[in-house]
């Protein structure tokens, strides 16, 4: 009942993807056995995170909620059908889409003096949040930097102007409640990554140009101090997007097969 409700909320999160969603579409296929106590670890919490009178009606709560009832339903011998459709392959004019969406991507370091709305950024911040992210913690968090003397906060390796600052953050007080800082201390870097990467295809998408890059200790200090953050909350990157002003030469890789090591 004490616990700090950020990690509540990432145990939660957690405990919901574990004990539930990774084993309830194998039970309603057939293919495990349900336990007595199926969900009812996620139930406690609920019922926990209700007493203290959290928030119910937020997305992820929700979820967890369905996950809830689910998993009630089918402990107490109920049939369940969420009418869920398996993926199928996209139609050509949508994977033309796709293709141009990752294929045309580019890194932009020079824009042009035109406003970001804050319409296009808020779209570009959640496109983020549906990142892969380990567990399902919820652990990301961004600061929106639109000043010069904001910007300078960061150490970067390309000139800045014109431009908005997405500073990628994370909260790790969840991972530390569950152990994973020591037992997948690569989670943290990884999760961080794939946020910037949405970032970037839908920045792309909008029309606007991005480019992603790391910093060190020195940034992460300046950035609490001057945003007075949670001694836990950490920044990891930082991805400048505005409405581009060059138009590079698309990168190219290496051919397929050298990068294959076994098939």
């Amino acid at each position: 009942m004490d616990l700090d409700p950020v990690v509540l909320r990432a145990i939660l999160h957690e405990r919901t993807h574990h004990t539930i969603e990774v084993n309830i579409y194998r039970i309603m296929a057939g293919k495990k056995g349900i336990s007595k106590s199926f969900g009812e670890t996620v139930g406690r919490l609920i019922d926990i995170w209700k007493a203290r009178g959290l928030p119910t009606d937020t997305p992820d709560i929700q979820w967890c909620l369905n996950y809830v009832g689910f998993a009630r339903m089918l402990r107490t011998g109920g049939e369940l059908d969420l009418g869920l459709e398996l993926a199928k392959p996209f139609t050509k004019g949508e994977m033309e889409t796709v293709e141009k969406l990752i294929y045309g991507r580019k890194s932009i370091r020079q824009f042009r003096d035109q406003p970001v709305t804050d319409e296009m950024i808020d779209r570009i911040l959640h496109a983020g949040l549906y990142a892969p992210h380990s567990c399902n913690m919820g652990s990301t968090r961004y600061l929106v930097l639109r000043e010069p003397e904001e910007w300078k906060l960061v150490r970067s390796d390309i000139p800045i102007e014109n431009c908005v600052m997405i500073v990628v953050l994370q909260d790790l007080r969840m991972y530390k409640a569950l152990n994973f800082d020591e037992l997948v201390p690569q989670n943290l870097y990884y999760d961080a990554a794939a946020t910037a990467d949405h970032i970037c295809l839908m920045a792309h998408a909008l029309g606007l140009g991005g480019c992603w890059l790391t910093h060190g200790e020195d940034t992460q200090k300046r950035l609490r101090d001057y945003f007075g953050l949670h001694k836990e909350i950490v920044s990891r990157n930082h991805i400048v997007v505005g409405w581009p002003d060059e138009s590079p030469i698309k990168s190219q890789r290496m051919k397929l097969e050298e990068t294959v090591l076994n098939r």
